[in-house]
């Protein structure tokens, strides 16, 4: 079951789909509202009754159901809020979702790497809101899924490899789609994968500004052959920061001290095109003095935005830590959602099925989002007070009215956040944990009291 605002948040998203037959919009409605209940269940669990589990399944196999017209909607509704902001962070990234363990499923694609294996290819474009005190998720500005049909010749030539599509490709191909034909300051955040001299030069010239952290060494302008990293390394430090660094394999949680510099570069073009070159700014970032055992943190950020402060470099940081939302995001479709777990035997179906879960996973962070951006608002005007007052019972609370800081700290605990002072503040997670929790209590309250709820 799901609550009401749930469910007319999930009518919001797709209305206007198009599809051919008003029977898959309803049906469409109803998976949505189940997945949001209990995104990490099976599809049997999802829908109770028989009749509706075989109406998800022949749902995900209709051949009028496509990945591309469930998101449009969303995608357009994004597009039409971002027109109406002056800035906005545009963050692209891949996602691999492995199918390996899957092996009987049908026209997925190749996935490359050590492990090899099979699975969907998927490249996401964010919207975020860098104004808020904490960075806020709008929504997609672009999903597509990319489909290998043949490998690479490991043994082609570089004006080969130049000459023939390739997989940097997507990247600029999205920077054209999210184009926005608006007054809004699209700033394109993207990893090590960005750093491609034609995408950088795509953005530049649909006038989207960038922040990119660097992969490649390369030349700098034609009066020397020095190369971007030693250049950065001899930078002099314009002051220091702290950044909390979470814990990740290999790396221990800490506060970092970093040292941060920044000019004026010009990098040169690739092999067969060194007389083009690209004018920018570059922030350097080091961690001079890591714990022992710890490799430093180190981040060379390409950028066309203007760098001309300490204060303009710290700038340009803060965008660029907002790219771990997408990483966020990407974990919420796998261990929130369980895409990966899906045993729907071809391609087609499972994009059907990742064409709603990618909804739901943004409905996750928003989550978060909620809880750190309106602290000071008493949780009573914007949640229903049923539901605060059995999570004061609950959490055993002495006092009657909560803010929604508060609210989110207490549902977060019921997700097994521990709460103490190193902890920082609750991710998705532990916050969507607790609100499945706290839910099936409040829902079993309404039906006592025969308030209306939808399942």
């Amino acid at each position: 079951m799901v609550e009401v605002e749930d469910y007319i948040w999930v009518r919001n998203q797709f209305k206007g789909v198009s599809l051919p037959d008003l029977r898959l919009v309803d049906r469409l409605e109803e998976i949505a509202c189940r997945i949001m209940a209990k995104p990490h269940s099976s599809i049997p669990k999802q829908n109770n009754e028989w009749r509706d589990i075989k109406g998800a399944y022949r749902f995900y196999d209709s051949k009028k159901v496509r990945f591309c017209k469930l998101i449009q909607p969303h995608v357009s509704q994004t597009k039409k809020k971002v027109a109406k902001m002056k800035q906005i962070l545009a963050i692209q990234d891949t996602c691999f979702i492995s199918y390996s363990k899957h092996a009987s499923v049908e026209g997925l694609s190749e996935m490359g790497g050590e492990k090899g294996g099979k699975g969907i290819i998927l490249h996401t474009t964010l919207a975020v809101d860098p104004n808020q005190k904490n960075p806020e998720v709008i929504g997609l500005l672009d999903q597509h899924i990319h489909r290998r049909t043949s490998k690479v010749d490991k043994n082609e030539t570089y004006l080969e490899k130049q000459e023939r599509w390739r997989e940097s490709k997507i990247w600029e191909e999205t920077s054209q789609r999210i184009s926005l034909n608006s007054k809004t300051q699209v700033i394109e955040i993207m990893d090590r994968e960005g750093d491609v001299f034609d995408i950088i030069n795509n953005c530049i010239s649909i006038k989207h500004d960038f922040v990119i952290r660097a992969k490649n060494d390369r030349l700098l302008d034609e009066a020397s052959d020095e190369k971007l990293f030693p250049f950065v390394q001899n930078l002099k430090s314009y002051g220091t920061i702290k950044l909390r660094i979470r814990k990740r394999p290999n790396q221990i949680p800490r506060e970092a001290i970093l040292d941060i510099a920044f000019s004026k570069i010009k990098i040169k073009g690739p092999k067969s095109r060194k007389e083009e070159m690209i004018q920018c700014n570059v922030v350097y970032v080091i961690e001079k003095h890591p714990p022992k055992g710890q490799e430093p943190l180190e981040w060379v950020l390409l950028t066309s935005v203007d760098v001309n402060s300490f204060e303009d470099a710290c700038q340009i940081i803060e965008w660029y830590k907002c790219r771990w939302i997408i990483e966020e995001y990407h974990k919420a479709l796998k261990s929130g959602c369980k895409v990966e777990e899906r045993q729907l035997k071809t391609a087609e179906r499972l994009e059907n099925f990742l064409g709603i879960a990618n909804i739901v996973a943004l409905r996750l962070l928003k989550l978060r989002d909620v809880a750190r951006n309106t602290p000071h608002i008493l949780a009573r005007e914007v949640i229903d007070p049923l539901k605060v007052d059995i999570l004061i019972k609950y959490r055993g609370l002495k006092k009657n009215n909560i803010t929604m800081y508060e609210y989110y700290r207490e549902v977060a605990k019921i997700g097994g956040f521990i709460g103490r002072k190193s902890d920082g503040e609750p991710g998705w997670q532990t916050l969507w944990n607790g609100e499945m929790e706290l839910t099936q209590i409040y829902i079993g309250a309404k039906l006592a009291l025969n308030k209306k709820t939808y399942g």
